[in-house]
């Protein structure tokens, strides 16, 4: 899957759904979906808060994930980073970068992609991205069929995923020192 991920210095984020949605919104695999997980009592957690928007094209196959993380450590200050990242998975490149205009240009302010800092934009299949990216596949497709059948799913969980979950929910993307998170990165044999 492609992954797009931007820091975003500004506050607040405005999200134009009609844009995002393609003026297309199906309630039983959209999604709009605000997260909160404090810490644990006895734990040293930080706390976590996110918006996740969800967005499947049947038509086409396409799915798209955009995670909006708040950054409840910062200060405002540029040494703390930025406000907001904004995280998107999609199985196609063009559709996730599109889902991160869903948050620019809007009125009054008109925010800019170029205040935007660009983190990461390339096709990714570590198990991170990947097990979220699957877990909303399965999530939207679960209960939509054409013959309006219901179908479950089940997988198993490995023994330890929820905690290491808990720790990757704030983000799967990596930014270690030293790497260009502007330079693309194609996937192999597509």
């Amino acid at each position: 899957m492609y992954s797009f991920v931007a820091g975003v210095p500004f506050s607040p984020i405005d999200i134009d759904l009609g844009h995002l949605s393609r003026g297309e919104w199906n309630a039983i695999t959209d999604r709009f979906r605000v997260w909160y997980m404090p810490g644990e009592d006895g734990k040293s957690d930080t706390q976590l808060c996110y918006v996740m928007v969800r967005k499947l094209d049947p038509h086409d196959g396409v799915l798209t994930y955009a995670h909006v993380m708040v950054n409840l450590r910062g200060n405002g200050s540029k040494e703390d980073g930025p406000n907001f990242m904004v995280g998107v998975l999609s199985n196609d490149d063009v559709r996730a970068r599109t889902a991160v205009n869903a948050m620019l240009d809007i009125p009054p302010i008109f925010h800019r992609r170029a205040e935007l800092e660009t983190i990461e934009r390339k096709w990714r299949s570590d198990p991170d991205a990947v097990f979220r990216f699957t877990a909303n596949v399965h999530s939207a497709t679960a209960l939509a069929s054409t013959d309006g059948a219901v179908y479950e799913l089940k997988f198993e969980l490995p023994p330890g995923i929820t905690e290491q979950f808990r720790q990757n929910m704030g983000a799967w993307w990596h930014n270690p020192s030293g790497t260009n998170g502007d330079r693309p990165t194609e996937p192999s044999g597509k």
